[in-house]
């Protein structure tokens, strides 16, 4: 048993030699091994060349910012949750309708108006004074014979109103005329009011009558007419008559 003993203490120094030499040659291949990427990247200078059993990575972008890390990319947001009745979606080539606003109607001002709540009517502004209505006739005298036409020539002139085209005739001798129609019905108008345009009229016509029976005295005809530039009351019209003697032998 001794000579075993003596083998066993003699090979333990060849045993722990053999194990260090190869823990020595396992550390200088794994630094071998390490150090080929860098053989095939490096050709000797600063330029990378990438072989082609390299495979490319996913290039990421760092962001930084509440609820990110660097580095990592965003997992996608949630769906929205908002109704689609509340917002929904347009179709392509549609507009949104513009929204209908509500108007109230305007307040009828008290102008021009036949409201009572206006008050008491008057002009506004002041139409100024009225230019009156002028009748002439010719001949305002004349002579003629029992069953003889005589002719009456009347002109009406007023400066700021239309005329009408109607006379009033009385010609004296118990026999009148009277070609107008009947006055129109007008409202009664009530707060402010704006003046009618001045309307510069001229009216001429021919008059012509017999006179059955003469007599000592001249038979006094007489011709009336009118102009207006509003219903009522007018700030420009008026009437105006001329008289004309006829001496009936």
């Amino acid at each position: 048993m001794n000579e075993h003993g003596d083998d066993l203490q003699a090979a333990a120094p060849e045993i722990g030699q053999r194990r260090l030499r190869a823990a020595l040659l396992a550390a200088v291949a794994v630094t071998l091994v390490a150090a080929i990427p860098g053989v095939l990247l490096g050709g000797g200078d600063n330029t990378k060349n990438v072989s082609a059993s390299q495979p490319f990575l996913p290039v990421t972008t760092s962001t930084t910012g509440p609820g990110v890390i660097a580095g990592v990319p965003m997992a996608p947001l949630p769906a929205s949750t908002t109704p689609a009745s509340v917002a929904p979606l347009l179709k392509t080539g549609t507009t949104l309708a513009a929204a209908t606003a509500t108007t109230r109607p305007a307040a009828q001002p008290c102008r021009n108006s036949y409201d009572p709540k206006c008050g008491p009517f008057h002009w506004d502004p002041d139409p100024g004074p009225n230019a009156p209505l002028t009748v002439t006739v010719s001949p305002q005298s004349q002579q003629g014979n029992a069953g003889q036409e005589v002719n009456f020539h009347i002109v009406a002139t007023d400066p700021d109103a239309k005329i009408d085209h109607c006379v009033v005739v009385d010609f004296g001798d118990g026999q009148s005329s009277n070609n107008c129609p009947p006055a129109p019905t007008c409202q009664a108008p009530y707060g402010a009011w704006t003046p009618p345009a001045k309307a510069p009229d001229q009216y001429e016509l021919d008059i012509k009558h017999t006179y059955a029976t003469g007599r000592a005295d001249p038979y006094v005809a007489s011709f009336q007419l009118q102009s207006h530039s509003f219903c009522s009351p007018d700030p420009y019209g008026g009437a105006a008559q001329a008289p004309a003697q006829v001496t009936v032998s």
